[in-house]
């Protein structure tokens, strides 16, 4: 992932928490969408703000997150919204509940890429450190039985 792809999915948690703090204020989802689409900048604020002219201009749940669904750092939101508009599930609980798993998947991921750094330091460690092994331990050993075994 590059740099803004990075600094989405590090947002998408904050813009969930922020959009059921206004809706548990007593906020619309339409006008939830549009303050958080307001407060945050790049593609954050342009998905919320997206969703929330589309949901203004009276379109389907599934048309105003279509575009969300085909992206994947938006597609599990926009499939739990669609199916919490459906079910009649409280929103502010299920934006809350993706927010958690938004997190998860972002500490899952920089545990992984932490991991991977690790396996990859060892590499030079043992590229520098098993020649001075051999030179430091093994040589002067098997000169000494070299020497032993002339006598």
């Amino acid at each position: 992932m590059g740099r803004p792809a990075d600094a989405t999915v590090r947002q998408v948690p904050a813009a969930l928490d922020l959009l059921a703090a206004c809706l548990a204020a007593g906020a619309t989802p339409g006008q939830a969408l549009v303050a958080v689409g307001t407060a945050f900048e790049g593609d954050v604020g342009a998905m919320l703000s997206g969703v929330a002219a589309l949901t203004a201009l009276g379109a389907p749940v599934e048309t105003a997150w279509s575009e969300g669904s085909g992206d994947p750092r938006w597609a599990p939101v926009a499939r739990a919204l669609i199916r919490a508009h459906y079910s009649g599930a409280s929103l502010t609980d299920v934006l809350e509940h993706l927010a958690d798993d938004r997190r998860r998947a972002i500490r899952a991921t920089a545990q992984a890429a932490a991991q991977r750094a690790g396996i990859k330091a060892v590499l030079p460690l043992g590229v520098c450190f098993l020649p001075a092994f051999v030179l430091v331990g093994v040589v002067p050993v098997v000169a000494g039985f070299a020497q032993v075994m002339r006598i």
